[in-house]
């Protein structure tokens, strides 16, 4: 990992305006970064470069995998089932891995808020699986960049907040209700829990458990907690699910 000061003009241009490509700061697994593509945010970008070199950029730090002296080109990056982010050339061998390979699962790889990546997994709750729209259908409400679409470990949703991701949205409603709603059919998934309570809120703990609390405190709905004790985190997806990954199995900043 090497560390050093990017020039700020440099790092802009890295960052792809809105209407040039689909903004996502979320790899899933099976899903795959084509040359000179990228996550990111407003502040930072996880870039995959024609030469084969992966590079972290924000204003302040740098990630970089060193295989861009490697005299290959067009390579690509695919998160596994198992837990590892691939480099792998364009004959299909892997020049770069993330980690040793993890125990089977969905996973996601996220450029964080804070402008660094990490791999959390595997899933250990979803919304169930609805058939996502293709490509071009995805592409017409690819995800801002501004919008949140994730919380961590210790968050809460409340107060008609939510968490977006295009044109899906996971809403902690006054009804007590949390919904899962898609802007071109309704709600697509719920909690069952509206009118059970009164000034609810939705939290993740660190067991990757996500609940509904009242005002009182007591719990409403709560999915199935995870074994282990970690920093786990709730994503929207842009095919429309909802789930919990974690704990964190790799990042950039370790």
């Amino acid at each position: 990992m090497v560390f050093r000061i990017i020039p700020l003009l440099f790092f802009l241009l890295l960052l792809p305006s809105p209407s040039s490509t689909a903004a996502t700061n979320i790899l899933l697994t099976g899903e795959t970064l084509p040359t000179n593509t990228q996550l990111f945010t407003p502040n930072a970008a996880f870039r995959i470069h024609n030469d084969c070199n992966l590079a972290l950029y924000n204003p302040t730090l740098r990630f970089q995998s060193n295989t861009g002296n490697l005299r290959t080109n067009n390579c690509t990056l695919t998160l596994t089932h198992r837990g590892q982010l691939l480099i792998q050339a364009p004959n299909g061998s892997t020049i770069w891995s993330s980690s040793p390979p993890t125990k089977s699962g969905s996973y996601a790889a996220l450029l964080r808020s804070d402008g660094h990546v990490a791999i959390y997994g595997p899933s250990v709750w979803s919304t169930p699986y609805r058939s996502s729209a293709g490509a071009a259908e995805l592409a017409k409400h690819s995800p801002s960049p501004n919008a949140r679409n994730h919380m961590f470990s210790s968050q809460v949703l409340c107060d008609n907040s939510k968490l977006a991701s295009g044109e899906h949205a996971l809403a902690m409603k006054d009804d007590c209700g949390l919904e899962l709603v898609k802007e071109s059919e309704g709600v697509v998934w719920e909690s069952g829990t509206k009118g059970k309570g009164r000034n609810c809120f939705v939290r993740l703990d660190h067991r990757g458990q996500l609940a509904v609390v009242d005002d009182r405190f007591k719990v409403v709905w709560a999915s199935k907690a995870a074994e282990a004790d970690g920093f786990y985190v709730l994503v929207v997806q842009n095919d429309g699910r909802a789930a919990v990954y974690g704990p964190a199995i790799w990042s950039t900043d370790t």
